[in-house]
Parts: structure tokens; C-alpha cells; sequence
């Protein structure tokens, strides 16, 4: 099976979408995957999972065939991931290239291209050993996929840099902490965010990179991907299941 960086790099006009998961159980990876997504960022910004829970989760979507990303809240939380499973990282706050390229240096082994310090370890991708250590070393920087988020007025400023950095192969928009960053927090259809959100498609369209959108309503999906975006974040799956539980109920008692 292909990994998500292969597909994403692999010339063609299908969507590959997926959603944030931020509920703190490996069922609801097997449910994101049994409802047709491509991918699970697995949030660690805005939760408390832990990582024994982590490992179950990514468990879970490798048994399920979903590809999972994980958004972690510090550099610490990168190799744990990635020796997990984590098929890349999805850092927030990336403001500058030089925070971008120390977040490419956490996800590549240092003779990788791009060469980073990742550390060595015999994980699950080596069979722990049973397979050749330096072909799965080798593996990794084909497999292991880098999204920058650009989510604050600095990053915005920036953005550029960023995408020009070697080993960012995404970068992802962050609409509702840049509305709050450019003083209309949770304005995210604000002529200012909407601004900001192109200036970031328009940069990783510059270097080469995948722009990851995240559309709020079907219509702007749809605007997306007449632009020619491929990867999108469709949203979170606790505000799904409310949205779902509210439709039912008052399907239910009409």
C-alpha cells in the first residue's frame, strides 16, 4: 500500500482527504477509516492523549488501512510518533523557516535527504530488526510526510520562507488561529483570513509543495479543488459527532 507521501506526490486530480481526531480512543480511528477517509491527524495540540493511548491509536489505523498523522504540541512528541507509525507530522505554529527547517531536522534521520537528527531505533518498520536497518532508514524519507501550519500573522509573513525550506512537503492553513492572530478571532470567512489562507495556497504553489486546505462547507471544497488543491482537512470528528447526534435527535422527535 502506498503511503500518504506517495499518493500525494503521485501526479493526479483525486481528493485525498481526511479529518482531525481528537477523541482519545482508537475506535474512532477505525470509524474515520470505515467511513472512507484517507487520512487521521491524530491531535496531541488540544488533547491529552498520552503515549501508550498514541500507540493504540496508530494501531488502530494501520490495522484499518487509514493513514495517520499526528499533530503534536512539542518536538519532544516527534520521534515517539514517527517509531510508532505516525506516517509525518503536522507541527502548528510554524512562524519562521528557521522553525521550519528544525522541524524537518526532527523527522529525517541524518543520513536521510533531507538529512535532519532524527535517532536511530529497530521499530515496527523494520520488523524490530528483522528487516534490513538501513533500507528501512532509507524508506523512511520516501514515507515520512511534513506539513508546516501557518496559523499567526508571522507565519503569514513568512509564509515564502517556509515553503522554500527543503523537506516541507505541505503546508497547512490554520484559519481560526490566524482570524485570532489578525483580530477577528473565529471570523474565519473575514476578508483579511480569506486573504491570508491564499497568500499561503499561493506560496506553497510557488516552491513546489502541497497547499492542505480546510474547507468549512461543501461549497468550499469544491472551490478548493476547482483551484487544483488534492489535500484536504474536512474537520474534527467531535464537532462531526455533535452536528450527526443533533441531526438524528431531531430527525427522531420531529
Amino acid at each position: 500500500m502506498q503511503s500518504l507521501k506517495e499518493r500525494l506526490f503521485t501526479p493526479g486530480s483525486e481528493p485525498i482527504v481526511g479529518l482531525f481526531c481528537s477523541t482519545p480512543t482508537p475506535l474512532t480511528v477505525e470509524l474515520i477509516a470505515a467511513a472512507g477517509y484517507d487520512f487521521a491527524v491524530i491531535d496531541l495540540e488540544h488533547t491529552l492523549i498520552d503515549g501508550a493511548l498514541l500507540g493504540a491509536m496508530l494501531l488502530a489505523a494501520r490495522a484499518s488501512g487509514i493513514a495517520p498523522l499526528v499533530r503534536v504540541a512539542a518536538l519532544h512528541q516527534v520521534a515517539p510518533a514517527l517509531d510508532a507509525g505516525a506516517q509525518g507530522i503536522v507541527f502548528p505554529r510554524i512562524t519562521s523557516a528557521a522553525r521550519a527547517s528544525e522541524a524537518v531536522a526532527c523527522c529525517h534521520y541524518t543520513c536521510g535527504i533531507p538529512a535532519g537528527r532524527r535517532g536511530l531505533n529497530a521499530t515496527w518498520h523494520s520488523g524490530y530488526g528483522r528487516d534490513d536497518l538501513c533500507e528501512a532508514t532509507e524508506d523512511a524519507a520516501r514515507h515520512t510526510l511534513v506539513v508546516a501550519m501557518i496559523e499567526d500573522a508571522a507565519g503569514l509573513r513568512n509564509a515564502d520562507e517556509i515553503a522554500a525550506q527543503r523537506g516541507v512537503d505541505v503546508l497547512l492553513e490554520g484559519a481560526a488561529d490566524l482570524s485570532q492572530s489578525l483580530g477577528v478571532p473565529w471570523q474565519t470567512r473575514h476578508p483579511h483570513v480569506r486573504d491570508a489562507v491564499d497568500t499561503i495556497a499561493a506560496a506553497a504553489l510557488r516552491h513546489d509543495k502541497h497547499f492542505c486546505a480546510l474547507p468549512r462547507t461543501p461549497d468550499d471544497a469544491a472551490a478548493w479543488r476547482a483551484r487544483g488543491t488534492r489535500m484536504m482537512v474536512l474537520g474534527d470528528d467531535r464537532g462531526i459527532a455533535r452536528r450527526a447526534m443533533v441531526a438524528h435527535r431531531q430527525t427522531c422527535i420531529a
